[in-house]
């Protein structure tokens, strides 16, 4: 009877210190935890200069277009009426699907230098991992890195890329008849 109350104590003695040593890890912080911080990426890439710079970029590519386009009114006016509108709807197909692709890849460049400016700080800081802010409900605004990001960024030099050059295509007249030449 004795071994049966000692087993019982034993095992009650174990629960109790497995359930106190879990619970009271639940409010401390070991060392192997990771942090988390958290970005505005909006911010970010205004306060950092991303978006003038990107703003200045597409602004060239816009007026590198606009030449060609003008370039391309040209060659409408040697052509008939109907050839050039057909040939004009098609330029301007082509024309904005450059401006899109323009768009997309200046932006693409801007997210790339943030995340690779936030990988180094979240490695150079210990940090086990960086979330936006905007798809976060609510989160301690210490936590917020957006202005040492954002102080980083302004220290680096983004490259955009070649600006495209767009060439206006003559399409090809009908050949003139020759007058056969008798043998």
């Amino acid at each position: 009877m004795q071994s049966v109350i000692h087993r019982r104590i034993t095992r009650t003695l174990a629960l109790v210190i497995l359930a106190g040593g879990l619970l009271s890890g639940c409010d401390s912080k070991t060392v192997g935890e990771k942090e988390v911080k958290f970005v505005n990426i909006e911010q970010v890439v205004n306060e950092s200069g991303l978006a003038a710079k990107q703003k200045t970029h597409l602004e060239a590519v816009y007026k590198s277009l606009q030449g060609t386009a003008k370039q391309a009114e040209e060659l409408y006016k040697t052509m008939t009426p109907e050839k050039a509108a057909q040939v004009r709807q098609a330029d301007t197909k082509a024309l904005n699907a450059q401006w899109q692709v323009q768009m997309q890849a200046a932006r693409q460049v801007v997210a790339d230098q943030v995340k690779k400016t936030a990988e180094q700080y979240r490695i150079a800081h210990k940090i086990g991992a960086i979330l936006p802010a905007q798809t976060t409900v609510s989160y301690s605004k210490d936590l917020d890195i957006s202005a040492d990001l954002a102080a980083q960024l302004k220290t680096e030099k983004v490259t955009f890329g070649e600006m495209p050059t767009l060439t206006t295509k003559v399409p090809a007249q009908p050949a003139a008849k020759k007058p056969e030449t008798k043998k």
